[in-house]
């Protein structure tokens, strides 16, 4: 290179240099911000699929609570077919491999119940063990004692899965705004969640519906025909009086309105808004473009009654 021509590449690297500048500051940027919106989804997928998880979990405690539990309960005493089937939900046929529901449901003369509005209050149990005839006092009484005792305790697992999850996702939603708090705080791009759940998450939260979880009673219990011997004397006939329970009554199912359990199927669309870090060009991204992450939740699967199959799942979709 001549010696008065050394200096000339100078010119053209000062006016490439600050493009190779900018091109790395904005690879930073979009770095940052890339990192930031994982982050958030990853926050929102988690707290999303964590509280759709609550929804799932009752419906198939529900399910178990309804059918399978009685079902498997009394079906070794009981026996599962005849007249016994109308005391407690029982397979109507045998489920089959890849079955999507689980014929499980009341026979004898409590079809009126097998819809999935049931009345609330079922009224007396007239009930008539398996076989012709009565049935002596003695064996009358040990089951009812049986049929009672179990429902009450089938009761109050119900009541106590009521109680939780009203309590968790139908108040506060705590599940939720607390997994989006741990991902979440002391992250300026989210203000609400500096110091404590109780403002974190409160716009996903507001996605997720109250679900109305209805309980159905028995208001008495009786046995007919009934043997009964007195001095050597055999009577076959009704019992007298039926046994009446107090309160609300004998617990028998738990559910929740059809229409309820459609918008589960359907799934929510959650979303959830956050502030972008300030960048090196001073353009506030916040007021431009509002970014938010969102997510699709669902529970499906499964029947809480009739036909009661606890196999309700929770799925996300981006």
């Amino acid at each position: 290179m001549p010696r008065g021509e050394k200096g000339q590449v100078l010119i053209p690297f000062l006016c490439i240099l600050p493009s190779f500048i900018i091109i790395i500051i904005f690879l930073v940027e979009i770095g940052n911000l890339s990192t930031e919106k994982i982050r958030q989804q990853f926050a929102l997928d988690a707290a999303a699929s964590a509280e759709m998880e609550q929804y799932t979990d009752l419906l198939n405690r529900l399910a178990y609570l309804n059918g399978v539990f009685p079902q498997r309960i009394f079906r070794g005493g009981l026996g599962a077919a005849g007249p016994a089937s109308m005391l407690y939900p029982s397979l109507v046929e045998p489920i089959e491999d890849g079955s999507l529901s689980w014929p499980i449901r009341f026979g004898g003369g409590r079809e009126y119940a097998n819809t999935e509005n049931p009345p609330i209050n079922f009224g007396i149990l007239h009930a008539h063990l398996p076989g012709e005839g009565g049935v002596a006092i003695e064996k009358a009484n040990q089951v009812a004692y049986n049929y009672i005792s179990i429902y009450r305790w089938l009761g109050d697992v119900a009541a106590s899965e009521k109680v939780v999850f009203e309590r968790t996702t139908n108040q506060d939603h705590v599940v939720l705004r607390k997994s989006m708090f741990y991902n979440l705080f002391n992250n300026p791009a989210n203000p609400e969640c500096k110091d404590s759940p109780d403002e974190c998450g409160k716009e996903p939260s507001k996605v997720f519906p109250r679900l109305d979880i209805r309980m159905h009673y028995l208001s008495g219990f009786k046995h007919c025909p009934v043997i009964v011997t007195i001095a050597g004397q055999t009577y076959t006939g009704e019992l007298a009086g039926a046994f009446n329970f107090t309160g609300s009554g004998l617990w028998q199912l738990a559910t929740v309105p059809p229409e309820q359990v459609q918008k589960l199927k359907e799934g929510f669309l959650v979303k959830n808004k956050w502030t972008p870090p300030p960048n090196h060009f001073g353009i506030n991204l916040k007021d431009a473009y509002d970014p938010y992450v969102r997510v699709q939740v669902s529970s499906s699967g499964g029947k809480v009654w009739p036909d009661t199959t606890p196999r309700f799942m929770t799925r996300m979709q981006p």
